[in-house]
């Protein structure tokens, strides 16, 4: 491949493709992996002692109960935001067992494949980046500290690298071969792949498709054992290609045309980006690490706290090119809601549905002038039992007059007699009904 269509390919892609960038060896531990401890595991009456240096970051993601841990001089070691750490040497702790003394060494040695997950930390790197593209690229320089002791096992498939050092000292393909054929006891172990190989190759110029150029030509299957998965923060969250855990956020996938341009593309996902909030989100656009073919995938995620954008600019992105650049079916998949604000779409169809009848009841009555009934609780006399309830009575408007049987009603003349119906009350008043005698 000539130089023009590698600066080509940089400088297409910029952040997000491929860059050239130091890719350092730091590979971040679990505290509480099995082959982490000489002896004990830890437990209460354990004094955890760490060594001087610490290669890489050391992750504590679960509560731990020990008598005393001994910090290192040089190392970084990560708390999640749930774990407690409790100090109690005089607990009697039945499972704590202590064969060697009350002391517990971490070791300073660290074995991981060059495959493995999270070993490797560079700037380019985000959110976005898939862990099968969290590894050196053709065009990176990768560095292996000198201040601590580990073990890498080297890959079997070729990896091409810009450069390869060992603190400041650089190697060639060739250079470093010799280096590991010839290590006899020194701190930083490499271990040669099934073909008696580094399986390295450095400042050699990878081919690249039509398109641009990928992380490696053969993708290598990440190692996700050592992986340590968050607690997801959305509701039904996605898994894109080459990444190890689910993700909050969006990605699509598809098999580019004769006619893609991926600088166009960029210029997309860019725009698009920008007319939301730039600041919000972070991307990646890569090739997916499938063998032999590989297709384009876009990832997105939000900065920080999930609050949906990432998934909605997806969702925008996907069809703005459905009718380009896109041969044979297109994959593309968005997470949900975030998970505090899940429940939040029930509540307010909740409360409008209550709101809506209320109003509808509120008009019925107002329309239909529905008499509200008057009730009234029953009066206690003060005379025992026999009296309890007085009175009790629905009553409306109109006025209902009842009267004692021995009580006169007056009449008209002859003796005629007449009564007040109750049924024919109303609000202009009493409605006076008189029997009157037809003569013979």
């Amino acid at each position: 491949m000539s130089p023009i269509l590698v600066l080509h390919c940089v400088a297409i892609f910029g952040t997000t493709l491929i860059s050239a960038a130091v890719v350092k060896w730091s590979p971040t531990s679990s505290f509480k992996l099995p082959s982490k401890f000489n002896d004990e595991r830890p437990c209460s009456e354990l004094v955890i002692v760490f060594p001087e240096n610490v290669p890489g970051s050391t992750r504590i993601a679960s509560a731990i109960e020990v008598g005393e841990i001994v910090l290192p001089e040089n190392g970084e070691l990560i708390l999640d935001d749930t774990i407690t750490i409790t100090f109690d040497s005089h607990h009697a702790d039945t499972n704590c067992t202590t064969t060697n003394g009350t002391y517990s060494y971490y070791p300073s040695w660290t074995q991981f494949s060059w495959k493995t997950a999270d070993v490797w930390s560079s700037p380019k790197f985000n959110d976005a980046t898939p862990d099968s593209d969290r590894i050196p690229c053709y065009d990176d320089i990768v560095e292996f500290p000198t201040e601590a002791g580990y073990s890498v096992e080297l890959p079997t498939a070729p990896q091409y690298v810009r450069a390869i050092r060992l603190g400041k000292q650089s190697y060639t393909s060739e250079e470093f071969q010799q280096r590991v054929i010839d290590q006899s006891d020194e701190e930083q172990q490499f271990i040669l792949n099934k073909f008696m190989e580094t399986g390295i190759r450095v400042n050699q110029h990878m081919p690249c498709s039509q398109f641009a150029c990928a992380c490696q030509v053969i993708p290598l299957e990440i190692d996700c054992t050592a992986k340590v998965c968050p607690k997801s923060s959305c509701v039904s969250p996605v898994k894109p290609l080459g990444f190890c855990c689910e993700i909050c956020g969006g990605y699509v996938v598809f098999n580019p045309d004769r006619g893609f341009d991926m600088k166009a593309f960029n210029e997309l996902v860019s725009n698009t980006v920008k007319s939301y909030d730039k600041n919000s989100v972070e991307y990646y656009i890569g090739f997916t690490p499938e063998i032999p073919s590989k297709r384009i995938q876009l990832v997105i995620v939000d900065k920080g706290v999930y609050q949906g954008s990432s998934a909605e600019i997806i969702n925008s992105i996907s069809y703005a090119i459905h009718a380009h650049w896109v041969k044979g079916q297109k994959v593309a998949e968005i997470s949900g809601s975030p998970l505090d604000k899940s429940g939040l779409g029930g509540e307010i169809f909740v409360s409008m549905f209550f709101a809506v009848v209320l109003s509808l009841g509120a008009l019925y009555v107002y329309y239909y002038k529905v008499p509200i009934p008057d009730l009234r609780f029953p009066i206690f006399s003060q005379s025992g039992m026999s009296n309890i309830l007085s009175r009790y009575q629905r009553r409306s408007d109109s006025i209902v007059s009842l009267t004692r049987r021995d009580s006169v009603i007056s009449g008209t003349s002859r003796g005629s007699t007449a009564f007040r119906n109750p049924l024919y009350s109303s609000k202009r008043g009493r409605v006076e009904v008189v029997e009157s005698v037809v003569e013979d």
